[in-house]
């Protein structure tokens, strides 16, 4: 069992490293919390010769530095498929609670979602997970997909992603075709048969860095890593930020406040699976994960042409 808390924990005594694609020489260690123009200037001690591009794409990923800005408005050729303020108790049964069914409930400010708030006991391997929890959208979307909703954590720690085009390996809908599933378990977002973009978009946790606001996106079940940044600063606690996600065919864009934090793009030719462009949309909160959504929209835009005679 583990009782200590898992946020933020004083560090042992022992530094354990080894990665058989690192070579490492020197390791420097000290004895207080550097500044980043104490780093900087470390670096540059140290480099033999600076790669302008290579410092600003490390810059840009992991330091925040220079993001774009987004700017999209969907014209008329996107129809607008959902759209709900989440305020309404109506609200809470467009979506299928699976996994902690109490975790989600309808308040004044929006859709309040808190998961379990202590630790729990190792239950051993294959221990299907009640305490985390899944929301799905009650459509099945098509096409080019854009998202927007709000959100306010309400404490430092937790974990909240989002699954984006959620279909079945071949493209079927999964919670039509099949018996709906009901546990939280972490399985169903990347090692079992629904395949899916997943966007870590509020992450702070004890295996990510927690100075700043990261992001992550993976392709399921292909564990194939898409895109990872970091913005320059975590994101502010009780204050609510704007989140929106574009996809226009194989490219597709994550946005926090207004700046694209992952601009990537899928490809079908890496034996990672077709670009995933069906599906429905998973919210998913881990343990120790409290916050508010509000304003949710979404609209699909057609990829397929129809030719008549």
């Amino acid at each position: 069992t583990v009782h200590n808390n898992l946020i933020f924990e004083k560090v042992a005594d022992t530094l354990y490293g080894g990665n058989p694609t690192l070579a490492l020489s020197d390791i420097c260690f000290f004895d207080k919390e550097l500044t980043a123009d104490e780093v900087k200037q470390f670096y540059r001690s140290e480099e033999i010769y600076e790669n302008k591009d290579i410092t600003d794409e490390l810059l840009r990923t992991y330091c925040g530095k220079d993001m774009p800005d987004f700017d999209f408005t969907p014209d008329s050729s996107w129809i607008l498929k959902c759209s709900r303020t989440l305020k309404d108790k109506k609200d809470l049964d467009y979506f299928y609670v699976q996994g902690k069914t109490d975790a989600p409930s309808i308040t004044d400010e929006g859709l309040y979602i808190e998961t379990r708030q202590d630790l729990v006991t190792n239950k051993g391997a294959g221990h299907r997970d009640t305490d985390a929890v899944y929301l799905w959208t009650g459509d099945f979307f098509e096409g080019n997909l854009y998202l927007e909703y709000e959100f306010k954590p309400l404490q430092k720690d937790g974990l909240s992603l989002l699954m984006l085009q959620s279909s079945g390996m071949q493209r079927e809908d999964f919670m039509k075709d099949y018996p709906l599933r009901t546990d939280g378990s972490m399985h169903m977002v990347c090692w079992e048969d629904v395949r899916n973009y997943h966007w870590e978009y509020f992450r702070n946790v004890v295996d990510v860095r927690n100075d700043v606001a990261s992001h992550a996106m993976i392709k399921n079940p292909w564990l194939a890593p898409i895109g990872y940044s970091c913005m320059d600063k975590p994101l502010e606690i009780n204050k609510w930020h704007k989140l929106q996600f574009l996809q226009i065919e194989n490219h597709l864009r994550c946005v926090i406040d207004g700046k694209v934090v992952l601009d990537v793009y899928d490809r079908a030719d890496m034996n990672k699976g077709p670009v995933l462009n069906a599906g429905r949309i998973g919210i998913r909160c881990m343990i120790r994960t409290k916050l508010l959504i509000r304003n949710m929209k979404v609209y699909n835009q057609d990829i397929f042409e129809s030719k008549h005679e």
